[in-house]
């Protein structure tokens, strides 16, 4: 069974610290408390009997949305939100907003953002972010506080192992790939992104890019176009897009799905007469575009509700070992889509 002396070595304090800390004393800080009491969960000590009234008020949890304000993300924070507040509602826990835009300067005051969680009462929090590599979070590990981020990210500058819940991303760009070829017949295709793509938008290229090599389709990687991630009629990328002639273009997000819709409409190519479009990911706008946008969906009030679910369990229960859980993308068959022509 865990003992103070446990607690004691993993946080760095002495044992009478330890005892100061569960006990919720005045002595020590709100900070130096969630770190020995999350590391006394984590190892599997008893608290039960030793929490005071403080540790019991505050049955909450966070939502901490870290973000450089791209329009396209506000229809995944909504839906995503609407996921997180609903489970978090029928398991008994109040939900509390803690982060908004973060410009990138506020990046470089990582304590910010842990005096922030740490100030706020709440239990853990769900980290919805568009940043790659997120930066602020050493603070928080630090102290052992439960976090789940939505989304395959990366803690910038730690190599310790996070929970995290995402959509199958290699498999939605494998599945617009069978989609194409198999189902439809194209074998001219491009792959249109932007030109520093995230890694989860990497995943969906190699996932799309692997089907079509598998299938025969050699030299099918000389069909990638890179561009800018607004429509730019100068940006050279839609040049090269006009020498391969693809008869079906596959966008890697949203916004290159808008842009490319922009190009095609300005150079006269008919969707999907000419050219047939899928998107990985929907936008408000894509059922009620001419024609309506055929893409590969994300669940993305799925994905709140598993990051309560595993945040819960995280608050809950000890030696849960950090993983990544997958939810599956859906093919959403619109009429921007149609069969290779013979």
């Amino acid at each position: 069974m865990p003992t103070f002396e446990d607690i004691a070595k993993i946080a760095n304090v002495s044992k009478a610290t330890v005892s100061l800390a569960l006990s919720d004393s005045t002595k020590i800080s709100l900070e130096t408390k969630i770190k020995i009491r999350n590391i006394a969960k984590s190892i599997g000590y008893n608290l039960s009997g030793m929490e005071g009234g403080k540790w019991l008020r505050n049955k909450s949890i966070g939502i901490l949305y870290v973000s450089h304000v791209p329009d396209f993300e506000k229809d995944f924070f909504r839906d995503t939100l609407i996921g997180v507040t609903e489970d978090a509602a029928n398991t008994g826990y109040d939900v509390v907003f803690l982060g908004s835009h973060m410009p990138k300067s506020a990046e470089d005051k990582p304590d910010d953002l842990a005096d922030k969680v740490v100030q706020s009462g709440v239990e853990g929090v769900v980290v919805i972010s568009s940043i790659p590599n997120l930066k602020g979070f050493g603070k928080l590990q630090d102290m052992h506080f439960p976090m789940v981020f939505i989304g395959n990210r990366k803690v910038d500058g730690s190599g310790r192992h996070i929970f995290n819940v995402c959509s199958d991303h290699y498999n939605g760009g494998k599945m617009a790939a069978e989609y194409l070829l198999d189902d439809l017949g194209h074998t001219r295709i491009s792959l249109v992104g932007r030109v520093q793509m995230p890694h989860w938008e990497l995943d969906r290229a190699n996932g799309f890019f692997s089907h079509l090599r598998n299938s025969g389709l050699a030299d099918i990687e000389n069909g990638k176009v890179l561009i800018s991630e607004r429509y730019k009629p100068e940006d050279e990328g839609w040049g090269k897009l006009g020498e391969i002639g693809p008869t079906a273009i596959f966008a890697l997000n949203a916004s290159i799905g808008m842009s490319v819709l922009h190009y095609l409409r300005s150079v006269g190519k008919r969707i999907p007469e000419d050219v047939s479009v899928i998107v990985f990911d929907d936008f408000a706008s894509f059922p009620y575009e001419n024609p309506p946008i055929t893409v590969i969906k994300q669940n993305k009030e799925a994905l709140g509700s598993l990051a309560v679910k595993l945040l819960i369990d995280l608050l809950d229960k000890s030696k849960i070992p950090p993983r990544q859980m997958l939810i599956s993308t859906e093919l959403i068959e619109r009429n921007s889509c149609a069969a290779a022509q013979p």
